[in-house]
Protein backbone atom coordinates (compact mmCIF):
# COMPACT_ATOMS: atom_id res chain seq x y z
CA UNK A 1 0.00 0.00 0.00
CA UNK A 2 2.99 2.52 0.55
CA UNK A 3 2.91 5.55 -1.54
CA UNK A 4 5.93 4.53 -3.98
CA UNK A 5 6.31 7.64 -5.84
CA UNK A 6 9.82 9.26 -4.74
CA UNK A 7 10.49 11.02 -1.81
CA UNK A 8 10.84 14.37 -2.91
CA UNK A 9 7.04 15.93 -1.24
CA UNK A 10 7.10 16.95 1.90
CA UNK A 11 3.48 16.86 2.10
CA UNK A 12 0.67 15.31 0.08
CA UNK A 13 -2.78 17.02 0.31
CA UNK A 14 -5.20 14.42 -0.25
CA UNK A 15 -8.91 15.11 -1.47
CA UNK A 16 -11.59 12.58 -2.07
CA UNK A 17 -14.37 14.06 -3.90
CA UNK A 18 -18.04 13.38 -4.54
CA UNK A 19 -20.23 15.89 -6.74
CA UNK A 20 -18.51 19.19 -4.98
CA UNK A 21 -16.77 20.24 -7.57
CA UNK A 22 -17.22 23.89 -6.74
CA UNK A 23 -16.28 23.28 -3.17
CA UNK A 24 -13.19 21.83 -4.60
CA UNK A 25 -11.99 24.94 -6.67
CA UNK A 26 -12.07 27.41 -3.51
CA UNK A 27 -10.45 24.97 -1.24
CA UNK A 28 -7.84 24.43 -3.91
CA UNK A 29 -7.35 28.14 -4.17
CA UNK A 30 -7.48 28.73 0.02
CA UNK A 31 -4.65 26.24 0.03
CA UNK A 32 -2.35 27.86 -2.98
CA UNK A 33 -3.25 31.36 -1.35
CA UNK A 34 -1.72 30.17 2.12
CA UNK A 35 0.74 27.72 1.17
CA UNK A 36 2.45 29.16 -1.97
CA UNK A 37 3.70 32.47 -0.12
CA UNK A 38 5.71 30.30 2.27
CA UNK A 39 7.63 28.93 -0.05
CA UNK A 40 9.53 26.16 2.16
CA UNK A 41 7.06 23.40 1.90
CA UNK A 42 7.35 21.27 -1.64
CA UNK A 43 3.77 20.11 -1.77
CA UNK A 44 1.25 17.94 -3.79
CA UNK A 45 -2.34 18.07 -4.48
CA UNK A 46 -3.70 15.07 -5.07
CA UNK A 47 -7.85 14.78 -5.59
CA UNK A 48 -9.74 11.21 -5.82
CA UNK A 49 -12.82 11.44 -7.39
CA UNK A 50 -15.37 8.78 -6.44
CA UNK A 51 -17.58 8.51 -9.54
CA UNK A 52 -18.97 11.91 -9.03
CA UNK A 53 -22.43 11.97 -11.29
CA UNK A 54 -21.52 15.07 -12.31
CA UNK A 55 -18.90 16.59 -14.78
CA UNK A 56 -17.72 19.66 -13.26
CA UNK A 57 -14.86 18.89 -12.04
CA UNK A 58 -12.98 18.30 -15.45
CA UNK A 59 -13.43 22.11 -15.48
CA UNK A 60 -11.62 22.78 -11.96
CA UNK A 61 -8.71 20.33 -13.43
CA UNK A 62 -8.26 22.37 -17.01
CA UNK A 63 -8.37 25.69 -14.23
CA UNK A 64 -5.17 24.05 -12.30
CA UNK A 65 -2.53 22.82 -14.94
CA UNK A 66 -0.12 23.00 -12.75
CA UNK A 67 2.53 19.49 -11.83
CA UNK A 68 1.75 19.49 -8.14
CA UNK A 69 -2.15 18.98 -8.92
CA UNK A 70 -3.13 15.35 -9.77
CA UNK A 71 -6.77 14.36 -10.54
CA UNK A 72 -7.78 10.62 -10.53
CA UNK A 73 -10.95 9.61 -11.80
CA UNK A 74 -12.79 6.08 -10.08
CA UNK A 75 -15.13 4.07 -12.08
CA UNK A 76 -16.46 3.10 -8.29
CA UNK A 77 -17.29 4.95 -5.42
CA UNK A 78 -14.83 3.49 -3.12
CA UNK A 79 -16.24 5.36 -0.14
CA UNK A 80 -14.57 7.81 1.93
CA UNK A 81 -11.63 5.38 3.67
CA UNK A 82 -10.97 3.72 0.52
CA UNK A 83 -11.08 6.70 -1.54
CA UNK A 84 -8.13 8.18 0.72
CA UNK A 85 -6.22 4.97 0.73
CA UNK A 86 -5.90 5.28 -3.44
CA UNK A 87 -4.97 8.67 -2.69
CA UNK A 88 -2.24 7.99 -0.65
CA UNK A 89 -0.66 4.71 -3.27
CA UNK A 90 -0.16 8.06 -5.70
CA UNK A 91 1.36 10.30 -2.96
CA UNK A 92 4.71 11.27 -2.62
CA UNK A 93 4.85 13.08 0.54
CA UNK A 94 6.66 12.55 4.07
CA UNK A 95 3.62 14.07 5.54
CA UNK A 96 0.21 13.41 4.97
CA UNK A 97 -3.12 15.45 4.91
CA UNK A 98 -6.59 14.37 4.40
CA UNK A 99 -8.68 17.24 3.82
CA UNK A 100 -12.46 17.64 3.27
CA UNK A 101 -13.01 19.09 -0.21
CA UNK A 102 -16.02 21.52 1.45
CA UNK A 103 -12.77 23.39 3.56
CA UNK A 104 -11.38 26.56 3.33
CA UNK A 105 -7.76 27.26 4.62
CA UNK A 106 -7.92 31.11 5.74
CA UNK A 107 -4.27 30.45 8.12
CA UNK A 108 -1.26 29.26 7.60
CA UNK A 109 -1.44 26.08 9.35
CA UNK A 110 1.07 23.76 7.58
CA UNK A 111 4.34 24.39 8.85
CA UNK A 112 3.35 24.49 12.79
CA UNK A 113 1.65 21.08 12.46
CA UNK A 114 4.53 19.44 10.08
CA UNK A 115 7.19 21.20 12.62
CA UNK A 116 5.26 18.88 15.79
CA UNK A 117 5.22 15.79 13.88
CA UNK A 118 9.03 16.47 12.99
CA UNK A 119 10.21 17.45 16.37
CA UNK A 120 7.94 14.60 18.18
CA UNK A 121 7.89 11.50 16.77
CA UNK A 122 5.50 10.42 19.86
CA UNK A 123 2.49 12.00 17.85
CA UNK A 124 1.08 10.21 15.46
CA UNK A 125 -1.70 12.28 14.23
CA UNK A 126 -2.56 16.24 14.18
CA UNK A 127 -5.56 18.02 13.57
CA UNK A 128 -6.47 21.71 13.42
CA UNK A 129 -9.75 23.50 14.73
CA UNK A 130 -12.42 23.20 12.01
CA UNK A 131 -14.98 26.17 12.47
CA UNK A 132 -18.67 25.38 11.64
CA UNK A 133 -21.57 27.52 11.95
CA UNK A 134 -21.90 27.31 16.08
CA UNK A 135 -18.83 27.77 18.05
CA UNK A 136 -19.63 26.97 21.63
CA UNK A 137 -19.86 23.17 19.97
CA UNK A 138 -16.48 21.88 18.70
CA UNK A 139 -17.02 18.68 16.76
CA UNK A 140 -13.05 18.75 15.54
CA UNK A 141 -12.13 16.66 17.99
CA UNK A 142 -13.33 14.05 20.69
CA UNK A 143 -13.83 10.73 22.92
CA UNK A 144 -13.90 7.30 22.24
CA UNK A 145 -17.74 6.22 22.76
CA UNK A 146 -18.78 5.45 26.39
CA UNK A 147 -21.30 5.15 28.34
CA UNK A 148 -21.31 8.61 30.04
CA UNK A 149 -21.40 10.03 26.57
CA UNK A 150 -23.97 7.00 25.41
CA UNK A 151 -26.55 8.35 28.18
CA UNK A 152 -26.76 11.87 26.56
CA UNK A 153 -26.47 10.29 23.20
CA UNK A 154 -30.33 8.74 24.37
CA UNK A 155 -31.49 12.43 24.59
CA UNK A 156 -30.36 12.79 21.44
CA UNK A 157 -27.87 15.76 22.96
CA UNK A 158 -24.62 13.68 22.91
CA UNK A 159 -23.06 15.05 20.39
CA UNK A 160 -23.59 18.25 21.18
CA UNK A 161 -22.66 17.79 24.75
CA UNK A 162 -19.19 16.02 23.81
CA UNK A 163 -18.14 18.69 21.70
CA UNK A 164 -19.67 21.46 24.22
CA UNK A 165 -16.76 19.22 26.71
CA UNK A 166 -14.18 19.55 23.71
CA UNK A 167 -14.94 23.31 23.17
CA UNK A 168 -14.24 23.34 27.30
CA UNK A 169 -11.23 22.12 27.48
CA UNK A 170 -9.39 23.47 24.46
CA UNK A 171 -10.34 27.36 26.32
CA UNK A 172 -8.83 26.33 29.50
CA UNK A 173 -5.91 24.12 28.25
CA UNK A 174 -2.93 26.90 28.11
CA UNK A 175 -0.70 25.18 25.85
CA UNK A 176 -1.53 24.82 22.00
CA UNK A 177 -2.57 21.63 21.60
CA UNK A 178 -3.61 19.25 23.32
CA UNK A 179 -3.78 14.82 23.35
CA UNK A 180 -7.73 13.77 22.45
CA UNK A 181 -9.09 10.54 21.45
CA UNK A 182 -9.97 11.15 17.65
CA UNK A 183 -9.90 13.90 15.04
CA UNK A 184 -12.10 14.78 12.97
CA UNK A 185 -11.95 13.61 9.21
CA UNK A 186 -12.22 16.76 7.63
CA UNK A 187 -8.40 17.46 8.42
CA UNK A 188 -6.13 14.97 9.42
CA UNK A 189 -2.34 15.49 9.46
CA UNK A 190 0.13 11.99 10.30
CA UNK A 191 3.40 10.72 9.06
CA UNK A 192 2.75 8.68 6.04
CA UNK A 193 5.05 6.04 7.41
CA UNK A 194 2.54 6.02 10.09
CA UNK A 195 -0.36 5.59 7.64
CA UNK A 196 1.18 2.86 5.81
CA UNK A 197 2.26 0.78 9.22
CA UNK A 198 -1.32 0.72 10.08
CA UNK A 199 -2.35 -0.15 6.78
CA UNK A 200 -4.38 3.54 6.13
CA UNK A 201 -7.79 3.34 6.71
CA UNK A 202 -9.84 0.24 7.58
CA UNK A 203 -11.74 -0.69 4.10
CA UNK A 204 -14.49 -2.27 6.40
CA UNK A 205 -16.03 1.55 6.96
CA UNK A 206 -17.79 3.13 3.74
CA UNK A 207 -18.63 6.68 5.42
CA UNK A 208 -18.20 7.64 8.63
CA UNK A 209 -16.04 6.41 12.04
CA UNK A 210 -12.97 5.92 9.70
CA UNK A 211 -11.30 8.62 11.05
CA UNK A 212 -12.15 7.19 14.93
CA UNK A 213 -10.85 3.93 13.84
CA UNK A 214 -7.41 5.24 12.70
CA UNK A 215 -6.74 7.35 15.71
CA UNK A 216 -7.31 3.97 17.55
CA UNK A 217 -5.30 2.00 15.73
CA UNK A 218 -2.26 4.65 15.69
CA UNK A 219 -3.00 5.39 19.40
CA UNK A 220 -2.05 1.12 19.78
CA UNK A 221 0.71 2.03 19.00
CA UNK A 222 1.55 3.89 21.40
CA UNK A 223 1.66 7.29 19.54
CA UNK A 224 -0.76 10.21 20.74
CA UNK A 225 -3.53 12.13 18.89
CA UNK A 226 -3.34 15.91 19.18
CA UNK A 227 -5.65 18.18 18.67
CA UNK A 228 -3.98 22.23 17.65
CA UNK A 229 -7.15 24.22 18.41
CA UNK A 230 -5.01 27.58 17.86
CA UNK A 231 -4.94 26.36 13.98
CA UNK A 232 -8.19 26.46 12.65
CA UNK A 233 -9.65 25.93 9.11
CA UNK A 234 -13.08 26.67 7.77
CA UNK A 235 -15.27 23.44 7.47
CA UNK A 236 -19.09 23.50 6.01
CA UNK A 237 -19.13 19.96 7.21
CA UNK A 238 -21.87 16.97 5.77
CA UNK A 239 -22.11 18.50 2.46
CA UNK A 240 -22.41 15.66 0.64
CA UNK A 241 -23.80 13.33 3.40
CA UNK A 242 -27.04 15.72 4.29
CA UNK A 243 -28.38 15.57 0.70
CA UNK A 244 -29.73 12.24 1.73
CA UNK A 245 -30.43 12.35 5.33
CA UNK A 246 -31.72 8.62 5.67
CA UNK A 247 -27.96 7.63 3.71
CA UNK A 248 -26.52 10.04 6.09
CA UNK A 249 -28.23 8.42 9.24
CA UNK A 250 -27.67 4.96 8.17
CA UNK A 251 -23.94 5.18 7.82
CA UNK A 252 -23.60 7.04 10.71
CA UNK A 253 -24.77 4.29 13.07
CA UNK A 254 -23.69 1.48 11.10
CA UNK A 255 -20.05 2.86 11.44
CA UNK A 256 -20.67 3.42 14.99
CA UNK A 257 -21.94 -0.15 15.51
CA UNK A 258 -18.64 -1.39 13.61
CA UNK A 259 -16.03 0.51 15.77
CA UNK A 260 -18.32 -0.36 18.54
CA UNK A 261 -17.66 -4.02 17.58
CA UNK A 262 -14.02 -4.16 16.69
CA UNK A 263 -12.59 -2.34 19.29
CA UNK A 264 -14.50 -3.31 22.57
CA UNK A 265 -14.62 -6.47 24.13
CA UNK A 266 -16.85 -8.54 26.67
CA UNK A 267 -19.23 -6.84 28.47
CA UNK A 268 -18.00 -3.11 27.20
CA UNK A 269 -19.00 -4.30 23.99
CA UNK A 270 -22.58 -6.24 24.99
CA UNK A 271 -23.07 -2.58 26.18
CA UNK A 272 -21.92 -0.44 24.00
CA UNK A 273 -24.49 -2.48 21.38
CA UNK A 274 -27.50 -2.18 23.55
CA UNK A 275 -27.53 1.56 24.28
CA UNK A 276 -26.92 2.22 20.33
CA UNK A 277 -30.18 0.43 19.80
CA UNK A 278 -32.21 1.76 22.58
CA UNK A 279 -30.93 5.09 21.15
CA UNK A 280 -32.20 4.48 17.73
CA UNK A 281 -35.85 3.67 19.71
CA UNK A 282 -35.36 7.23 21.62
CA UNK A 283 -34.50 8.97 18.13
CA UNK A 284 -37.41 7.48 16.76
CA UNK A 285 -40.08 8.89 18.99
CA UNK A 286 -38.01 12.26 19.22
CA UNK A 287 -38.08 12.16 15.33
CA UNK A 288 -41.70 11.87 15.70
CA UNK A 289 -42.45 14.59 17.71
CA UNK A 290 -40.36 16.77 15.16
CA UNK A 291 -42.29 15.77 11.76
CA UNK A 292 -44.85 18.60 11.70
CA UNK A 293 -41.71 20.85 12.30
CA UNK A 294 -39.53 19.15 8.83
CA UNK A 295 -41.73 16.87 8.23
CA UNK A 296 -39.43 15.75 5.15
CA UNK A 297 -36.28 14.92 7.29
CA UNK A 298 -38.13 13.28 10.05
CA UNK A 299 -39.63 10.86 7.37
CA UNK A 300 -35.94 10.35 6.22
CA UNK A 301 -34.65 9.93 9.72
CA UNK A 302 -37.40 7.16 10.60
CA UNK A 303 -36.88 5.31 7.39
CA UNK A 304 -33.10 5.00 8.57
CA UNK A 305 -34.01 4.05 12.11
CA UNK A 306 -36.22 1.66 10.74
CA UNK A 307 -34.10 0.00 8.35
CA UNK A 308 -31.00 -0.29 10.94
CA UNK A 309 -32.97 -2.04 13.78
CA UNK A 310 -34.14 -4.97 11.07
CA UNK A 311 -30.62 -4.94 9.25
CA UNK A 312 -28.86 -5.14 12.82
CA UNK A 313 -27.45 -2.04 12.46
CA UNK A 314 -25.51 -3.08 8.85
CA UNK A 315 -24.95 -1.07 6.24
CA UNK A 316 -25.81 -2.62 2.89
CA UNK A 317 -25.25 0.44 0.74
CA UNK A 318 -25.99 -1.50 -2.89
CA UNK A 319 -28.77 -3.33 -1.37
CA UNK A 320 -30.91 -0.94 1.40
CA UNK A 321 -32.74 1.35 -2.44
CA UNK A 322 -33.66 0.77 -5.43
CA UNK A 323 -31.12 1.50 -8.25
CA UNK A 324 -31.98 4.78 -9.09
CA UNK A 325 -31.97 6.72 -5.49
CA UNK A 326 -28.46 4.90 -5.14
CA UNK A 327 -27.05 6.19 -8.52
CA UNK A 328 -28.49 10.09 -7.19
CA UNK A 329 -28.01 9.61 -3.38
CA UNK A 330 -24.95 6.96 -2.68
CA UNK A 331 -22.56 9.60 -1.12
Amino acid sequence: MFNLSPPNVDLSIIIVNYNLAEEIENCLRSIHETIDSLGTINFEIIIIDNNSAETELYDVENKFKLDNIHFYYLKENLGFGKGCNFGFAKSAGQYICFLNPDTIISEEIFTPIINLLHKNKSVGIVGPKQLVRNYIFDLSAGFYPNIFFELFHLLGVGVFFEGFITYLISKVKKENYFNVDWILGGAIFIRAEIFDLVNGFDKDYFMFSEEVDLCKRVSNLGLKVVYYPRLQINHIGSVSGKKNYTLYTIRTYSSRELFITKHYKSINKILMRYFLRVELITQMFIWCLLSPINKNKSKQKLKAFFYLLTHNMKYEHRNWCTAAEWKDDRY
